[in-house]
């Protein structure tokens, strides 16, 4: 049907569109802005059209199937709210879809609002595409500003609240899709048949904390405590901080810039061993093979080493202390030394650190002991130098830059820090962002866009969206013929219904 239109369509558009273009003057002719003006405009009122179409066809389409009363047969009264019709809200437009009740004046058969009983639709609601762009847009910015940016840029104007209750139906399906393919990857390296894949990959991963907390009421001391919101005159209410750890997940073969497999985790919310889970699916989706070296890379911390370890069990793989975080420690145990020269206790150290020298570690870590500030900086929790000592102990086996190096492999995290930033830091201090229960969410949807299939997963929320429509439609008519609210959809007149009452022979 689509297909057909469509053809009608371009053939009356190609009959009558270059006579209108001869007419207008050259300098708009010529101009590429004018043009795709003139194309927008006629897009736009096009969908207009489409619309108005529609709503034609269901007001006719819930007469023939609610006219006739399913009580006595008769003609049921129709009464019209023209005042106060059904808005719903659609990327670009506003539609005003007719409220049609159905009466019957003879019998005490139930009365039906049939147009909302086709379309399942009520004032407020929004289209699939409305969803999925509105959460697109909340996804990087805040509910505010994602409100801004869709009447900048797409003409619909959608207030706050409505675009948050948006991107949180659209995140659930998020957490779904990634779920989804995770299994299928998962199910692919879980075959016995042999798997050929990349000759290798680097898996890194970085913890980043985000503050999450629900709204409660404040009590005496609290600087809101007898105080009213300015807008709703409500009182005032305290956030209380709390911290929770979002852990971005990146697998790409060496030498690539461009981010291709990402996931994300929330430990507090995820079952023991969901990491190490998650690592083999996303390898999974790189296409890991029993021929595969796996190279893991990053801090020490989240347990991403020993997670690391059990996810990629009979696979060649091996793991890296992030450089970086290494140097940290031996800087800052550096800097609360005396009595000796601070910078080259640092080189030393470095430079056995990079060799694996373990014996000359341990005596720079001692030396270090002996010559520490007598009392540390307020600001230190605990002494660096002892810190020091206690990674290398714990970490002494991950100690293997100088072999990622000579391998050409990465062996300082910094991207792994980076994405870190982008995909918890920003975005998650509004409200709403804040309640732990949608946190995961929001970074699913957001690694998603930023690994590119965003294509993909809106084909797949809109797909789902029209199946779940479909089965809620027959639903509604299933429950509304029980009740006695209309007739089933093969009657739609009087002699149907005095045929289906007739006694069989």
């Amino acid at each position: 049907m689509q297909a057909k239109l469509l053809t009608e369509l371009s053939a009356f558009v190609h009959s009558k569109l270059p006579s209108a273009l001869a007419e207008l003057p050259r300098s708009e002719l010529c101009s590429l802005d004018a043009i795709e003006s003139l194309g927008r405009d006629l897009c736009r009122g096009m969908l207009e059209q489409v619309f108005e179409a529609w709503k034609q066809t269901i007001e006719r389409v819930a007469l023939e199937v609610g006219l006739c009363c399913p009580g006595c047969g008769h003609e049921r009264t129709c009464k019209r709210r023209s005042a106060h019709p059904m808005r719903i809200a659609l990327l670009g437009v506003e539609l005003m879809v007719p409220k049609l009740y159905l009466e019957c004046d003879g019998c005490e058969a139930p009365a039906v609002s049939i147009t909302r009983l086709l379309t399942g639709l009520s004032s407020g609601d929004a289209s699939g595409e409305l969803q999925v762009v509105a959460a697109y847009c909340a996804a990087e910015r805040s509910y505010g500003k994602s409100s801004r940016e869709l009447e900048v840029h797409h003409g619909r104007g959608v207030e706050r609240t409505a675009i948050r209750r948006m991107a949180l139906e659209v995140e659930r399906h998020a957490l779904a899709f990634a779920e989804a393919e995770r299994r299928t990857g998962l199910e692919r390296v879980g075959q016995e048949q042999r798997q050929h894949g990349p000759a290798r990959l680097m898996v890194q991963g970085d913890g980043g904390i985000v503050r999450t907390g629900k709204l409660e009421v404040c009590v005496r001391g609290d600087p809101g405590y007898g105080k009213q919101t300015d807008k709703t005159g409500r009182p005032c209410r305290k956030r209380p901080t709390q911290f929770r750890e979002i852990i971005t997940l990146d697998v790409r073969e060496p030498g690539e810039t461009v981010a291709s497999a990402l996931d994300v985790v929330v430990p507090v919310m995820a079952p023991p061993g969901e990491r190490s889970r998650r690592m083999l699916a996303l390898a999974a989706r790189k296409q890991l093979g029993d021929n595969t070296k796996v190279y893991g890379l990053g801090d020490m911390g989240s347990s991403l080493a020993e997670s690391f370890d059990e996810a990629f069990v009979g696979y060649e793989a091996t793991y890296c202390a992030d450089w970086k975080h290494t140097s940290d420690y031996v800087r800052s145990a550096a800097a609360v030394l005396v009595g000796l020269d601070a910078k080259r206790w640092n080189k030393a150290m470095k430079n056995a650190l990079w060799h694996g020298v373990r014996r000359k570690a341990d005596a720079l870590i001692e030396r270090a002991r002996q010559h520490r500030v007598a009392e540390l900086p307020t600001h230190l929790e605990k002494c660096p130098v002892h810190a020091l000592g206690t990674y290398l102990t714990n970490n002494w086996e991950r100690l293997r830059a100088k072999s990622f190096k000579e391998q050409g492999l990465d062996f300082v995290s910094g991207r792994a820090e980076a994405q870190v930033r982008e995909r918890t830091k920003p975005r998650f201090c509004v409200p709403g962002a804040w309640r732990q229960e949608n946190l995961e969410g929001k970074a699913v949807l957001r690694s998603i866009i930023a690994e590119g299939r965003w294509p993909r997963f809106r084909q797949s929320y809109l797909r789902t969206r029209r199946e779940e429509s479909r089965v809620a439609f027959e639903q509604r008519i299933e429950r509304a013929v029980a009740e006695g609210r209309i007739l089933p959809l093969h009657m739609h007149n009087l002699a149907d219904f005095q045929e289906a009452l007739r006694p069989a022979a």
